[in-house]
């Protein structure tokens, strides 16, 4: 019997449906998850990552900057003298970075709802990952760049594949699926109404959801120590993101969450070392690891910046890029 964490288990990227569309794929594997476990992700981020402190501490005061993927917004406050927007497709997660003071609000990354040149810098911190093609990534390098002003610079990390962490990615294998083992306490919770409504977050609630998040695997944790997008979707995706994140009525039969671990959970990684304990639903997301020199790479092709700074940092390749001129 396997005593490794399901956390630490990857397995080959396979979309349920091989006609699906890069949207549809991104949608299912990436956005309809972090919608789900947003509460217990937002728990297990906390501490800033050096370089990216750094990149903000370093920052003249008065900038702004604008956070591309914000996730629970623990970068926005980071400095003070700046003023920072957050942006993310999770609005779960937006809710999160609202009732800590941020300002942040649900955009695609490939269509920020910003003026092009006006902030002075941005960050793109583990996102660029998350889609599905080398022309996506491209092209959401392309949209951060489009609303930075000339001269103004950028900080991206990705997932490397050469990662020297408790991952067991195969070398060969750059498209994986990554679980997301979520303690039961920490599942959205069913509620006896005759309407349906968006899962809050609500603060009485987080304590509950933070408390179980550390009583469970440290391995939920460790993700932040080891590696630490208004919406523009169709109707349909919105439905299906809703499905996920709503709560139930008392004729339901299973909840959002429930809904979500059928289609993109690997019942395969699901398994916990101790038989007698409850599986925990495992989400599976989508990520493309990086090979050393692939993100550098696909800034050139932007034609749009130059590299100042690169390296490597918590499994994780990052790069500071500034725009040129057009």
């Amino acid at each position: 019997m396997s005593h490794k964490n399901p956390l630490h288990i990857p397995s080959p990227f396979q979309a349920n449906e091989p006609d699906m569309t890069p949207e549809q794929k991104e949608q299912q594997y990436v956005h309809s998850v972090y919608q789900v476990i947003a509460p217990h992700f937002s728990a297990t981020r906390y501490k800033p990552w050096p370089v990216v402190e750094e990149f903000l501490t370093t920052m003249p005061a008065g900038y702004i900057g604008a956070d591309v993927g914000c996730g629970n917004g623990k970068y926005i406050g980071v400095n003070p003298n700046l003023f920072m927007v957050g942006s993310d497709r999770s609005s779960n997660l937006i809710s999160i970075c609202g009732e800590r003071g941020h300002e942040a609000m649900v955009a695609d990354g490939l269509a920020l709802p910003y003026r092009s040149g006006f902030f002075d810098f941005a960050i793109s911190i583990a996102v660029i990952h998350h889609f599905i093609s080398p022309e996506r990534r491209v092209a959401a390098i392309e949209e951060i760049l489009r609303v930075v002003r000339v001269q103004g610079r950028v900080l991206i990390f990705v997932w490397a594949l050469e990662q020297t962490g408790k991952r067991d990615f195969d070398k060969d294998v750059q498209d994986v699926f990554v679980p997301w083992a979520m303690p039961k306490k920490a599942e959205p919770k069913k509620e006896k109404s005759a309407k349906s409504r968006p899962q809050g977050v609500k603060k009485k609630d987080r304590k509950a959801v933070e408390a179980a998040a550390a009583a469970s695997s440290s391995s939920s944790a460790t993700e932040d120590q080891t590696l630490d997008q208004k919406e523009v979707i169709s109707e349909n995706m919105e439905k299906l993101t809703l499905q996920d994140t709503t709560t139930t009525t008392t004729n339901e039969s299973s909840s959002s969450s429930a809904t979500a671990s059928t289609s993109m959970s690997d019942p395969t990684s699901s398994e916990t070392a101790d038989p007698a304990a409850p599986a925990a639903p495992v989400y599976n997301r989508y990520y493309h690891l990086f090979q050393k020199g692939e993100l550098e790479e696909l800034v050139s092709r932007t034609n749009k910046a130059t590299i100042v700074q690169q390296g490597y940092d918590r499994d994780n390749w990052w790069c500071i890029v500034e725009k040129a001129q057009n």
